[in-house]
This record gives C-alpha cells, structure tokens and sequence, in this order.
C-alpha cells in the first residue's frame, strides 16, 4: 500500500479512502471525464463481487487498479460497439429512407451495383434475396435451404462487406437523422466510376 492509503483490515474500506484518486486516475485517460464517476461506480461494483477472495491485502491497491483499468478499457470498447452501431445504422437508414434526396440515391445505387458485384456469390446471392426481391430473411432462408439465424448472420455479414466497399470508394453523406444527402468519390481511383 502507499502512503495515501491507510492500512485497514477492511478492503472495502481502503476502497473507498482510495475513491477520489481512482475519480482523477479514470478522468485522466477518458476523452470525456464527466464519465470517470460512472465507471468507478463500476469499479467499486467490481471490487465488492470480488473482495471476499481477496488473500493478500497488502496488494489491494495494486488490485484496485488494475480492475480500474480494466473498467476504462470495458467503457471504451463498449463505446466504440455503440459508435460502429450508430453509424451502422444511420448507414443503413439512409439506404431505405423515403426522405432521402433522390438524386443521391439514385447515385447511390450506381455505386452499389458495381461494389455488388465484387462480392462472392453467396454475398451477391442474399443481399439480392433479402433487399432487391424483398424477401424476409425468413422467405430467403427457406428458399436457400438455411436456418434463419444463419441467414440472419449472412445477410449481416454480406451488408458489412457492402458498406465497407462502398466506403473505401465513396463518401456518403448524410443528414443528423441518417438520410443520405450526397454521395461522392473519395480520393482514391473509384470502381464504380463515382
């Protein structure tokens, strides 16, 4: 233990002496620390679930931190999954939007068609199933001898591989509420001829 940290036989104790320090340490490496309250509530969570198998208290400090880390490294994955969704979604929106501006979709779906067409068969095969025929992924699944979580899995797996064709060729640009607005080449050379 340091010297910040007073010796007590009571973990949770020393926990909690320790609370302002682990505030600033988790507030010191997030982008936003209005956050670092959160997470070392977690981190207290964490440390109760976990303090009866504690055997060597002279190392609780080193424990404590190392859970908070591991906290700080949850909270970021956990934001990046609900960024990458977001996008994800806003994405895909914009695709089916009846508010989006026509002449970007109508540039849209020609970029579409040639990155389509660079995908493998069974990826062409379900996108074209599920959201050119209009099929559930139900329907889709029946007609391909699937299980429905499987076809779940490859029509998510086939949009993914599109989206990201799409994006290392083109800029989509869309609104706040996920319409797209525009669509144009980035820098590189373009397949689709964008």
């Amino acid at each position: 233990m340091t010297p910040h940290t007073r010796h007590t036989a009571d973990p949770t104790a020393a926990v909690i002496q320790m609370r302002a320090r682990l505030v600033a340490f988790v507030a010191s490496r997030l982008d936003r620390p209005d956050e670092a309250e959160d997470i070392v509530q977690e981190v207290l969570i964490r440390i109760g679930r976990g303090a009866a198998g504690l055997r060597d208290t002279g190392r609780l400090e080193a424990w404590v931190y190392q859970i908070t880390r591991n906290a700080i490294i949850d909270h970021r994955r956990a934001a990046a999954r609900a960024d990458r969704a977001h996008a994800r979604a806003a994405f895909d929106r914009g695709l089916t939007s009846e508010t989006a501006d026509p002449g970007a979709l109508t540039a849209l779906a020609g970029c579409l068609a040639p990155m389509l067409a660079r995908l493998p068969q069974r990826d062409r095969q379900a996108i074209a199933l599920v959201d050119y025929d209009g099929l559930t992924q139900a329907e889709a699944a029946r007609r391909l001898g699937l299980s429905v979580p499987g076809m779940k899995s490859r029509v998510q797996r086939a949009r993914a591989r599109l989206r990201a064709l799409l994006l290392a060729c083109c800029q989509v640009v869309t609104d706040v509420r996920g319409d797209v607005r525009a669509v144009r080449p980035s820098s590189a050379p373009c397949p689709c001829g964008g």
